[in-house]
């Protein structure tokens, strides 16, 4: 047995290993996920929004920008705001393996993927053991325990499993699988994008010819022009304010020195501060003292391979961190846009992804034959410090219909209620009910007959948004808002009714899908002809 075992070893590459080793270690952070039934999170709305998305696919409201169900019943757009690429691929899922096992899984990809995008990178930089180093921290560290297991924020951390692939495929000069990832990435998370798309340009401008970073750019923003131009120009058709309010101001969710690089005690509170067991939010001892230790080889060591790049990530590692502290509020405050990111620790996301490259330079500046100790010393410290933060607060026994039936339902249906309600509405205090017998609701449409004795104001369950269109007996017929929680109301006559509402596009939304469009088409074009 043990000839065989060694056969077996020499018969396999070392970057065989390396991948195997990654894997196992990415299955152990996972294994609450690979339990039947869910995990307590914060944002406990995936499974609704994988659910939603899904209609959207039966109904053929693609792209999918509205759904029926949420906002307490009356509906809202979700989707025409908050990043789709994930709930697309959970749609499809859930088709194979049900709603539950289908977040789970986009869990376990968000937790997991990254690592080999940041493997890739950093071994063709500076060797297998650097990249096997870099791959490990990236998957050990705790806010990416924090993002799935306490908070349940799975486009944002979807969006850090897509970033090292974006930047590998930058690298590597394969320009079909960089615009391809970086649109899902531009689709994927809002406040990702606007932290990592400089970062991007800038690298791409670095290793490419200036030419080919226009056509790439160009054809990515084409391609995910259906979701970024509504997103951006059409937020002044949905309560933005509700997004910076209270909990949620930038200003109440600065963090402290202590918090980043000291303090160990893991909790599932919130960011406010307050008593003890509210969210933790350290960056991780082996990432913060190899990122000083590299800080050190640059200052005292100046031939080392790509040091223009150390030198960046420092100074980006130095920079988020800096965002998250109160002695940066004079940015926060002058900077609109920022407003919306909500919590300033978000820029930890940089400190993530810096962090575990420099940790694969640390070991890059050791002499060759000592490569492999050093970096099995920092994969078992790594593992031992913040393995124990890879796991949810409770788990229970539950169901897909037991999760979209009943109190659950209704707790998903009127959550983040305030979220994207379109500015013509009112918070409602109850879930949406009517009077009508046979009302029929689906992603983009409703449907009812109705026989009136005299000339009746009939009010839909269905908030109002550009561009709902109401026929009646098959002629359009116009509609109004004008009640109380501005909902879709018809002013009918006497007689039988047939009333139809279709969502339809707005001419922006119907101006980006055709850019969209148009971007497939000369993507498609470009790649066969070999352009790129």
């Amino acid at each position: 047995m043990a000839n065989l075992l060694k056969k077996y070893k020499h018969s396999l590459p070392l970057r065989g290993w390396i991948l195997i080793l990654i894997t196992v270690l990415g299955v152990s952070v996972s294994l609450p996920l690979l339990r039947s039934g869910y995990f307590s999170h914060q944002d406990d709305l995936q499974v609704m929004r994988i659910f939603e998305m899904r209609k959207c696919f039966s109904d053929f409201q693609i792209p999918c920008r509205w759904v029926p169900d949420m906002g307490w019943g009356n509906g809202f757009p979700l989707f025409n705001f908050y990043g789709v690429s994930t709930y697309y691929l959970g749609a499809i899922i859930s088709f194979f393996v049900g709603f539950l096992n289908a977040s789970k899984i986009l869990f376990f990809i968000s937790l997991t993927a990254g690592s080999y995008g940041v493997y890739a990178l950093v071994r063709d930089l500076w060797g297998k053991y650097a990249g096997l180093t870099s791959a490990v921290l990236y998957l050990f560290v705790p806010y990416k325990a924090l993002d799935v297991y306490v908070r349940g924020a799975l486009s944002e951390s979807m969006a850090l499993a897509l970033i090292p692939f974006v930047l590998y495929f930058g690298y590597k000069k394969s320009y079909k699988l960089f615009v391809l990832t970086l649109f899902l990435f531009l689709i994927t998370h809002n406040i990702m994008t606007i932290i990592f798309l400089p970062i991007i340009l800038l690298w791409m401008i670095y290793w490419n010819d200036l030419r080919i970073v226009i056509i790439t750019f160009v054809i990515t923003l084409g391609l995910s022009s259906f979701f970024i131009l509504p997103a951006f120009f059409e937020k002044s058709l949905v309560q933005t304010e509700s997004l910076t309010r209270f909990e949620l101001d930038f200003r109440a969710n600065f963090i402290s020195i202590k918090q980043l690089f000291f303090n160990r005690v893991w909790g599932y509170g919130t960011s406010i501060p307050g008593p003890e067991g509210r969210m933790n939010f350290q960056i991780g001892w082996p990432h913060w003292i190899l990122t000083a230790l590299s800080l050190v080889i640059v200052l005292f060591r100046k031939k080392e391979k790509h040091m223009l790049l150390v030198t960046c990530c420092l100074l980006l590692f130095i920079f988020s961190i800096f965002m998250t502290h109160n002695k940066s509020s004079f940015i926060w405050e002058n900077i609109n846009i920022l407003e919306y990111f909500q919590f300033p620790w978000r820029f930890l996301s940089l400190s993530v992804l810096t962090s575990s490259i420099l940790g694969g330079f640390v070991v890059l500046v050791v002499k060759e034959k000592f490569q492999k100790y050093l970096c099995a010393l920092i994969i078992i410290t790594t593992v031992i410090l913040n393995w124990n933060y890879f796991k949810p607060k409770e788990y229970y026994k539950i169901t897909d219909k037991q999760k979209l039936s009943g109190e659950l339902w209704e707790q998903q249906r009127k959550g983040a209620l305030l979220d994207y309600l379109p500015k013509t509405a009112l918070e409602p205090r109850e879930g949406a009910n009517t009077t009508l017998t046979n009302f029929v609701s689906h992603s983009n449409k409703f449907s009812f007959e109705i026989n009136l004795d005299k000339e009746t104001q009939i009010e839909v369950p269905v908030f109002y948004f550009p561009n709902w269109e109401a026929t009646v007996n098959g002629k359009v017929y116009p509609l109004t808002h004008d009640n109380i929680l501005g909902r879709i109301s018809i002013l009918l006559p006497e007689g039988n009714h047939k009333v139809v509402g279709k969502f339809k596009n707005t001419a922006l939304r119907t101006f980006a899908n055709t850019i969209t469009l148009i971007s497939v088409i000369g993507f498609i074009l470009i790649c066969r002809k070999k352009y790129i």
